[in-house]
């Protein structure tokens, strides 16, 4: 699990909560933007150390391959005419890599669930939405958290791969705009799709994201 977004002089609670999963959560992404602009209904993809996977925004949102950059993530997802920084509804995608400690998604939701209220929000929690399957029929599991100290809902939808487990997450500034934002965010989880021969050879190899349309 995470929870991460911008970190600026204007940065509500929110953000620095999602600052501070970033740093406490392991994950492998790097990005290179190859095009600063957001693209709505964009499609791009995300690759580092095991793994690579693209995705797609859903309809009405853009992707941004710019904003998350500082914060390691190669790809932010909001409704079309917000922003990162400002939208009340974001999402992003991440990788984590597989060890002893945390193998499983089950794993990954727990040591979410840890941190968080190592740093401050005892009732943090986690609890199990529904398994969805891919466009391309990969299962993958959705969990929502909530307990936060600034109140905010989040989904994570995560994608077990052989060196990495991959997820997408939405965070929302309240149970309102969190419900009405589950739709897309599912749509957007759907569209998750790895590719195992874009995983780079050199693990030292700085992922990338990369804008534009499916190819056919």
């Amino acid at each position: 699990m995470g929870i991460w977004r911008i970190l600026a002089e204007t940065m509500s609670e929110l953000k620095t909560t999602l600052l501070i999963s970033l740093i406490l959560l392991p994950a492998l992404c790097c990005i290179q933007a190859v095009d600063a602009q957001t693209v709505e209904n964009g499609y791009g993809m995300v690759r580092g150390p095991g793994y690579a996977f693209t995705l797609k925004a859903p309809s009405g949102w853009v992707i941004d391959a710019a904003s998350g950059v500082d914060q390691g993530l190669p790809a932010v997802f909001y409704p079309q005419g917000g922003s990162w920084s400002e939208s009340p509804t974001v999402a992003y995608a991440r990788a984590r890599p597989r060890t002893k400690a945390v193998s499983t998604i089950e794993g990954a939701v727990q040591a979410a669930v840890d941190t968080l209220r190592a740093q401050g929000s005892p009732d943090y929690n986690a609890k199990f939405l529904k398994t969805i399957k891919s466009d391309d029929g990969k299962e993958g599991m959705i969990y929502r958290f909530s307990g936060s100290k600034t109140g905010d809902m989040e989904a994570t939808a995560y994608f077990l791969e052989k060196r990495t487990i991959d997820f997408v997450t939405l965070s929302c500034r309240s149970e309102k705009v969190f419900e009405a934002s589950l739709s897309a965010f599912e749509q957007l989880a759907a569209s998750y799709s790895f590719q195992a021969d874009k995983i780079p050879v050199d693990p030292n190899k700085k992922g990338f994201f990369q804008e534009g349309t499916p190819k056919d």
